[in-house]
């Protein structure tokens, strides 16, 4: 993936959307301050309502403020209408909180438990008529969810296929319902007819209010409808207008500004990054595992488009070296486009030191993030921290590299600065330092990581780290892999090796193992 150092020049219209987004990012806290607000008041008259009927009715307005706003707060207040339920003895009420559990567990990736809670913890036979359309939705949420992360889990839960809950959906929501045509126009698309669910979306979102949540899921709904008919342009304007939307909502598990952020990587790369911290941050304040998850993956491409770059610019250096010394009769000439390309490369130097700042104060308020979050949800975050450090100590490097390629140019020494070149360890010895960093960064996380993980293994082949080392290739092999990294050629790619390489460590390893391999992957992810 490319990344240029000079933003391109946007388009007119999505120029236009991302000012109204910046807009509407600069007006959130005084959209926070009325949420808490709307909270406050409803808290305040919870407490003083005194039967059955006020008192969960205010519970469940709580549940649904919280719901796209704070996980933790979600499930609190979902365990206050059950138990003002449970007080009144209302078969009813617990049955809407155990579903409503259900449904924001399955939305925060929390598989497993929220299968537990939907199968185990309700009858469907026995709700009402006006509690199945809740049921099935909170169903319908954890196999959609499931479907869209490829988490591979399928097998383990006895669902049935996202498309069967719709249908089901359709027959219980009343025809001229939002929900019933968001439903309808969602199955459109699993079955491929996209053109006809755009027509069908179109005329939604003008029947609904633009600064409402519907209208803001119905405008993500329009971005995944373009992205599969190949429509770039109106895709990422309605990903734009769907944030928009979320944030004068206060909706803090939202998706939108991260596909965003994904789609600005090659043409704007300061709004990029500034998005994606912000899409970072209301993940972290939100407080579920699965949002976190995803947005560290761009972060990580954001990383890679910028060691791209460098390495790019260290091609071009190379040729244009070696054509300065086969043009030396042209010196004159040579001394003219040098200090032509000098004065581009302070522009761009200009550039890169700007963006450097973005990052450095993005990565200090990142920092602080995680400080805050270190004892209660620090693995993604410290995993993050660390590619950004990787990143900021890189971009140092090459500033240093860039300072002295001008300096040794700028006094004609090009044949000392090809020898540098050619004798440079530099590529060795960054290895070096990120093995080192990736290390004492994960044992941070895993202190016990070694010794637990040699209780997996036969005692004759248990791993004996040499003086002086942290871990070796097996052992961040499969550190790797407790940080959910399991593709071989990802590994492959992260620890400079051949992706045979690591297959065969990966098969001496799970053969020196004492438990069978289905449960000696499952235990790697449990060391805690």
């Amino acid at each position: 993936m490319a990344c240029n150092s000079i933003p391109q020049k946007l388009p007119a219209p999505l120029s236009k959307a991302l000012e109204e987004l910046d807009a509407s990012i600069a007006s959130r806290p005084e959209q926070e301050y009325r949420k808490q607000e709307r909270i406050n008041a409803l808290k305040s008259s919870f407490q003083i309502a005194r039967s059955y009927q006020d008192r969960f009715a205010l519970a469940r307005n709580l549940v649904e403020e919280y719901s796209p706003y704070n996980f933790d707060s979600t499930l609190a207040w979902i365990g206050i209408c059950r138990s003002v339920a449970q007080k009144a003895n209302r078969p009813n009420g617990i049955a809407w909180t155990t579903i409503k559990q259900g449904e924001i567990l399955a939305n925060a990736g929390y598989y497993t438990e929220s299968y537990y809670v939907l199968s185990e913890q309700v009858d469907s036979t026995a709700l009402p008529d006006y509690l199945l359309p809740d049921y099935y939705y909170s169903l319908y949420r954890l196999a959609d969810n499931i479907v869209e992360n490829s988490l591979g889990c399928e097998g383990n839960l006895h669902l049935d296929n996202p498309q069967t809950y719709m249908e089901k959906l359709l027959q219980l929501y009343p025809e001229d319902s939002y929900d019933w045509k968001y439903m309808h126009i969602s199955l459109l698309a699993s079955q491929q007819q996209f053109e006809k669910a755009r027509i069908e979306n179109a005329a939604l979102l003008g029947s609904i209010d633009k600064k409402s949540h519907p209208y803001a899921k119905s405008a993500w709904v329009e971005s995944v409808l373009c992205d599969s008919l190949g429509l770039e342009s109106e895709k990422i304007l309605w990903e734009v207008t769907s944030a928009k939307a979320d944030f004068i909502n206060v909706v803090k598990d939202h998706a939108s500004l991260t596909l965003v952020a994904k789609d600005l990587i090659d043409i704007d790369i300061d709004r990029s990054f500034r998005y994606i911290q912000m899409a970072l941050e209301d993940a972290v304040f939100y407080n579920a595992k699965l949002r976190p998850w995803k947005i560290s993956h761009y972060l990580i491409r954001i990383q890679r488009a910028y060691e791209q770059t460098v390495l790019k610019n260290s091609r071009w250096l190379k040729v244009f070296t070696l054509c300065l010394t086969l043009l030396a009769p042209l010196l004159i000439a040579s001394v003219i486009l040098l200090a032509k390309m000098m004065r581009s490369a302070t522009r761009s130097k200009k550039d890169l030191n700007r963006l450097n700042n973005h990052l450095t104060e993005a990565y200090s308020e990142l920092q602080r993030a995680n400080a805050d979050l270190s004892e209660a949800n620090s693995i993604k975050e410290q995993y993050i921290g660390l590619f950004l450090s990787q990143l900021s100590e890189n971009i140092n490097k090459i500033k240093a590299i860039e300072s002295n390629v001008i300096k040794q140019l700028r006094y004609g020494k090009v044949d000392q600065l090809l020898k540098e070149m050619i004798a440079s360890t530099t590529v060795e010895e960054e290895i070096d330092a990120f093995y080192d960093s990736f290390d004492t960064s994960f044992l941070a996380i895993f202190p016990n990581f070694v010794e637990q993980f040699n209780s997996l293994l036969e005692e004759s082949s248990k791993i004996v780290l040499k003086k002086g080392e942290k871990l070796n290739t097996e052992l961040r092999i499969f550190a790797l892999i407790r940080l959910g990294i399991e593709d071989s050629n990802t590994i492959a790619d992260l620890l400079k090796y051949s992706v045979r390489t690591i297959y065969n460590y990966k098969v001496k390893i799970r053969k020196a193992a004492r438990i069978p391999r289905e449960k000696f992957n499952k235990k790697i992810h449990e060391i805690g």
